[in-house]
């Protein structure tokens, strides 16, 4: 291969890269699923192989990169648009720690060993397995954690005023689409959800894009429109 070869195949490999790169978003830099993960080393692969393979011809590795850039698009797409296909190309979060116990199930679920666990609630700065009430782990590998009331951080208002736990808010509305599981652990029915969209005068429910109530009962909805609604239930 002479310089002027690799000249001209880092040349093009870098500007259709780029271009690609800024179709495809951000997404593949924060906030990455394993999919986007995986994407972006195999991205990058193929862009290497384009430039250092002779053998390969660079509008064969530049087709290559287009078409998976666009399937990559594409079931990033298949994600925004379908609730379904966002649970089968991102999964869900999972419980790891639930109302202050391990969850083996969980655990194993992910394949996550109790070492791990454990290391992951240190980074949150928990130390101590007794101070957690929830801890989930997120599609995009990180845990989130949430600790038990006398352990969280101190605001002006709690100073003043000792407030509930609010608990783990439970979604029941997503993308406008029912979470038939969701209802099932609130001990709620359909006829609940109408009850409460009409109290918020909410003619349908496809008009939400998110909904969900704490162990307060406060739900909160956000509409189609980003007019969004809190209530407390009573």
């Amino acid at each position: 291969m002479t310089i002027f070869e690799m000249i001209i195949r880092t040349t093009t490999g870098f500007i259709v890269l780029y271009i690609l790169c800024r179709l495809l978003n951000k997404k593949l830099i924060s906030q990455m699923t394993f999919f986007d993960y995986v994407a972006g080393i195999t991205i990058g692969s193929v862009v290497a192989s384009s430039m250092l393979m002779k053998d390969v011809p660079v509008l064969v590795g530049m087709v290559g990169l287009i078409l998976f850039c666009f399937y990559t698009f594409l079931s990033s797409l298949t994600a925004i648009k379908s609730f379904w296909g966002r649970k089968m190309l991102e999964d869900e979060p999972t419980y790891l720690i639930k109302n202050g116990q391990v969850l083996e199930d969980g655990l194993k679920k992910v394949r996550l060993t109790m070492d791990s666990l454990l290391c992951g609630l240190r980074k949150k700065g928990f130390f101590y397995v007794d101070q957690v009430d929830t801890a989930i782990l997120e599609t995009d590998g990180t845990i989130t954690v949430l600790a038990k009331p006398p352990h969280l951080t101190a605001t002006q208002k709690d100073i003043f005023n000792i407030q509930a736990n609010r608990g783990v808010p439970q979604a029941f509305i997503i993308d406008g689409q029912v979470l038939p599981n969701s209802l099932k652990m609130l001990g709620k029915d359909m006829e609940w959800v109408k009850q409460v969209l009409k109290e918020n005068n909410i003619p349908s429910i496809k008009e939400v894009f998110f909904a969900q109530i704490d162990q307060l009962g406060t739900i909160y909805i956000d509409k189609r429109m980003d007019k969004n609604t809190q209530l407390k239930f009573e």
